[in-house]
């Protein structure tokens, strides 16, 4: 008799114990949201990953884009890095009050991060021939290359925002977007080749007509980036 009250209590005190533990479970904070400095498509790479600041590749690009141009809107860009981790810690102190609000904020500061890096990044000083192993894949999906610059082009004239290649691996396919802010345009799981910022931010001071500067943008993508950008997300 005594053995088996003995081995009740103990069996008693180890399910209040085990509840007790799976309720402070619950009640605790949510993981913090970091990336992985060794992991992910931009590893090594600083910018967004990290959440570091990217330096610009190219302080001017001559013919193109001048020193204050570009000056400027990396300025814009440093802002949206530091809304982003500062939205993160936000996130990090659980405030119910302003929840709804920093998870859009979130997207949208991420986003426009990830954006202007490519496009930064995605600039050359000097036009850049497309290699030939992007070649087969431009007429698969789009057509030629000069029927993709006029298509490109319509967009960038279209957006608000940006106007952006994407492979979409769902169906395997290029498409041509038109994104009118950081969060309206593109869809899940595509990702981004040619990134094109129409925000007058992005010209104003060196181009008094955004045709003019989408013109010059197309000659001056670097297309070395985009093969080795697709290379790392094609599905083959």
């Amino acid at each position: 008799m005594t053995s088996t009250v003995s081995r009740r209590s103990l069996l008693s005190s180890l399910a209040v114990a085990t509840g007790a533990v799976l309720a402070g479970e619950l009640r605790a904070a949510p993981p913090k949201e970091t990336g992985l400095s060794s992991e992910g498509l931009l590893v090594g790479h600083p910018g967004f990953q990290p959440r570091t600041v990217m330096p610009l590749p190219h302080a001017e690009l001559p013919g193109f884009l001048s020193r204050a141009q570009l000056g400027a809107h990396h300025a814009d860009y440093v802002r949206d890095v530091e809304r982003l981790k500062a939205t993160e810690e936000a996130l990090h102190q659980a405030n119910p009050d302003r929840y709804a609000e920093l998870r859009r904020t979130h997207v949208a500061s991420a986003n426009a991060v990830l954006l202007h890096e490519f496009y930064f990044g995605g600039l050359a000083p000097e036009t850049v021939d497309m290699p030939r192993y992007l070649v087969g894949h431009m007429s698969e999906h789009m057509g030629d290359l000069a029927s993709w610059r006029e298509d490109f082009t319509r967009c960038a004239m279209a957006a608000k925002a940006w106007a952006v290649l994407l492979y979409d691996p769902y169906d395997d396919r290029w498409h041509n977007t038109v994104m009118d802010s950081d969060v309206e345009g593109g869809w899940v799981g595509g990702n981004p080749l040619v990134v094109c910022d129409v925000g007058e931010h992005a010209f104003a001071k060196d181009y008094p007509r955004r045709e003019d500067y989408v013109a010059k943008f197309l000659d001056h993508i670097d297309w070395n980036g985009v093969a080795k950008r697709y290379k790392a997300v094609d599905r083959m």
